[in-house]
């Protein structure tokens, strides 16, 4: 980094350029394996938005390493900052897809509500609460960048942040009671005999993704409550602590178990069993 760079640079540490280029690698190997199995192997457009939450990282840690080489640069610090905002929106979207899906297929007919909602209305109560949080962080991050995330605008721009992240936070939260509840009803014996295989994997997925999100939105909370001159800002370890580390296995989880792979083979061995009684009838 030369010396006018180094002066005039928005970034509050020295940041790591070779930790920028290993997880734009890390994160670009899972995209490839989601769109994959996604676009490709399953045909699953429903989760593709986990697939566009990775490339959503990859493009961030991408522009992170230009700004880098770019220091006093806003424009490239600010797209970095924006995309790793609001990449685990998407990959949250996706955990949010497959509770209505796993309760519709693995609970009895004759249990169809978690806490008097409906599960088929699950999916879509979450997916509004994560667009709202979405435009709102969205917004957030574009109000910040617009006064090159200085002055009044910059601290406007940190509270809508701060608002999202924060409906962020209690959606996942409310998510992972409603996740909890529908585990428990599991445990306690309420499987359909057409549940099939796999599901199990599917919801351990779920858990894992999830905490590890919640975990992220928690540090950013805390990181933009404190302020830009707050511990989280001044301190890059946190920030891949905290951030990079948690979002790489809350994507990578779901390319070890898809959750396509259990919805489409149960079709498959439910379509070849009702094949099998109509011939033998």
């Amino acid at each position: 980094m030369a010396g006018s760079d180094q002066k005039n640079s928005i970034w509050l540490y020295n940041p790591n350029l070779p930790l920028a280029i290993v997880f734009t690698i890390l994160y670009s190997f899972s995209m490839f394996i989601q769109f994959i199995q996604t676009i490709l192997k399953y045909k699953s457009y429903y989760f593709s938005v986990v697939f566009i939450g990775a490339a959503f990282e990859v493009a961030g840690y991408i522009v992170r390493a230009l700004s880098i080489k770019q220091p006093a640069q806003v424009t490239p610090y600010a797209m970095s900052s924006s995309f790793i905002i609001i990449a685990p929106l998407f990959v949250g979207a996706g955990n949010y897809l497959l509770i209505s899906r796993l309760a519709l297929r693995v609970l009895p007919n004759s249990m169809k509500r978690i806490y008097r909602i409906p599960v088929g209305n699950l999916t879509r109560i979450f997916v509004v609460c994560d667009v709202v949080t979405l435009l709102i962080q969205a917004s957030g991050s574009g109000i910040a960048s617009s006064g090159n995330w200085k002055g009044k605008m910059a601290d406007v721009g940190n509270n809508v942040l701060i608002v999202g992240l924060a409906i962020q936070l209690a959606t996942f939260t409310f998510f992972m009671v409603i996740v909890g509840k529908f585990h428990f009803l599991t445990w306690k014996g309420n499987v359909s005999e057409e549940a099939g295989h796999g599901w199990k994997r599917v919801l351990f997925a779920v858990y894992i993704s999830s905490m590890l999100i919640i975990v992220r939105c928690i540090y950013r909370l805390v990181e933009f409550a404190l302020g830009i001159w707050g511990y989280p800002f001044t301190h890059e370890w946190m920030f891949y602590v905290l951030e990079a580390l948690p979002m790489l296995p809350a994507i990578a989880i779901f390319c070890l178990w898809h959750p396509a792979h259990y919805f489409t083979s149960d079709r498959l061995d439910r379509k070849s069993r009702s094949t099998s009684d109509v011939e033998l009838q």
